[in-house]
């Protein structure tokens, strides 16, 4: 008998059929990118982007971006119509960069996602700063409210282009507007200025006929219903500072739970062990997988490109697989 690829298996368990194991991103996911949008600088090097924010990569979060805080682009949200153009994605090249992106995707094996641009806040984030575009989200509501449906219109018509072209299984809509403790403003806040985008987002998605997956770290289950509003039907990465077996129990029907593992925990930096990571590993499987319709987030943090790290990430991976295979066929 032909085994499943994790493709397929992906699919039972987005479809609540019982899965032959339970996936993990590093394994059923194939991310994609378009090399036509310079979101956060150069791919793992960073720098100025296409909106002239600045960014930084550091080894110790694996060359993720983050915003560069010594620069702001921005100092008056009203005046963001002076300093921020939009491209002109009729003018690319969109075939050309699909062939040239789409190289090293597994289509057949492995679930093609795109992942879309900074969500609103993290836009704002990198365009002013982190406690400047919360108080120009306080103090200049209607400006910001003008900048982020600019920004969704352009976003928007960029998840056209890649599903076009591109053809995913999966668009990732993310925006982190939440700590490890709760949001990073008031819920009336989050329901004026980012619902409204986010639900727009959500619909282009879903109308380009592709599954509408919601990146939020953080404590963030008081918006969940709100997450579920936009279409989205998968969460990521689905930290465990929530209560994510009370999630299961309410949402479980309309949300696929991606994450479940504890990134702050012990396991996750110098000197652990590979029983540590096994061991986390299972603990997050007995607690979230047993449904089966459960996908692991693991977090590692650190440079990819290093022994140790991609030991770390083999573990988890191979614990996952052999683990979660008892779990559904003992």
């Amino acid at each position: 008998m032909k085994e499943l690829t994790e493709r397929e298996n992906f699919f039972l368990v987005y479809n609540h059929q019982t899965p032959a194991w339970t996936p993990n991103f590093f394994e059923a996911y194939s991310p994609v990118g378009s090399s036509l949008l310079n979101n956060q600088g150069e791919y793992m090097k960073g720098g100025t982007d296409m909106f002239g924010a600045k960014w930084l990569c550091t080894e110790d979060t694996g060359w993720q971006a983050i915003p560069d805080p010594h620069f702001h682009l921005i100092e008056d949200i009203t005046e963001w119509r002076d300093y921020i153009s939009f491209p002109d994605l009729d003018a690319m090249d969109w075939e050309a960069a699909a062939e040239r992106d789409l190289a090293r995707a597994d289509r057949e094996n492995k679930v093609v996602a795109c992942f879309g641009m900074e969500g609103n806040f993290n836009r704002l984030q990198s365009l002013m700063g982190t406690a400047e575009a919360m108080i120009a989200m306080l103090e200049e509501p209607e400006a910001c409210c003008e900048f982020f449906e600019a920004y969704t219109r352009f976003k928007c018509r960029t998840i056209e282009k890649m599903a076009k072209y591109y053809k995913p299984d999966i668009y990732v809509n993310g925006d982190d507007v939440c700590s490890g403790s709760g949001m990073f403003f008031s819920k009336d806040m989050y329901d004026e200025l980012i619902h409204p985008f986010e639900m727009m987002l959500g619909k282009t998605a879903i109308n380009c006929g592709l599954i509408l997956e919601h990146h939020v770290c953080g404590k963030c289950e008081n918006i969940l219903p709100d997450i579920i509003e936009t279409g989205a039907t998968i969460w990521q990465t689905a930290q465990v500072m929530n209560d994510l077996k009370a999630i299961e129990a309410q949402y479980g029907d309309r949300l696929l739970i991606h994450g479940g593992w504890d990134s702050t925990g012990p396991h996750n930096f110098d000197g652990c062990t590979e029983e540590m990571l096994r061991q986390a590993t299972r603990e997050a499987l007995d607690a979230y997988a047993g449904d089966g319709h459960f996908m692991l987030f693991p977090i590692v943090l650190g440079d990819p490109a290093k022994e140790d790290i991609r030991l770390r990430r083999f573990w988890i991976t191979d614990e996952c697989r052999r683990y979660s295979e008892t779990m559904f066929h003992s």
